[in-house]
């Protein structure tokens, strides 16, 4: 059983996410130990208890894969907030992403079937543009970390 995540592991979090939406890329090992004044291998145990602790998802070389609502990789889902693009990680994630900074968005998905574009928006947090769309949950909430990529 993984330790608990630290006060310092959540400051770590919080850095993660003013990457991502900053940029929309997350800081590696090296850049996390360095601004925390931390060795590489302390850096990686910390994003290690909060991917056990399911507060953020790591790739499977420890790199930061997803801090829902955020990818920290290109996705079938983004959302534009003030003219810059945001990954999410699933079609409820681009949801989320609006609702996390309290922000309009313009919403672009590929279904995945088709690869059709579907487009839709967040205005005055409502949304908009999607009448005649359906989200589909494959797995039931209870069972998304067993694979959650794949969810």
């Amino acid at each position: 059983m993984s330790l608990p995540p630290t006060d310092s592991d959540w400051k770590i979090r919080q850095v993660i996410y003013a990457c991502l939406v900053a940029t929309g890329c997350a800081p590696d090992t090296r850049d996390i130990a360095a601004r925390f004044d931390l060795r590489p291998a302390q850096a990686q145990a910390a994003l290690q208890r909060l991917h056990d602790a399911h507060a953020l998802v790591l790739a499977d070389d420890g790199a930061v894969l997803m801090a829902h609502p955020l990818s920290a990789v290109q996705t079938d889902y983004r959302a534009r907030i003030d003219g810059r693009w945001l990954y999410a990680n699933c079609a409820w994630d681009s949801l989320g992403i609006p609702a996390m900074l309290g922000d309009d968005a313009q919403i672009e998905a590929l279904h995945p079937l088709t690869r059709q574009p579907i487009r839709f928006a967040i205005r005055g947090g409502q949304l908009v543009g999607a009448e005649d769309g359906l989200v589909h949950f494959a797995q039931p909430f209870r069972h998304w970390y067993d694979d959650i990529v794949e969810t």
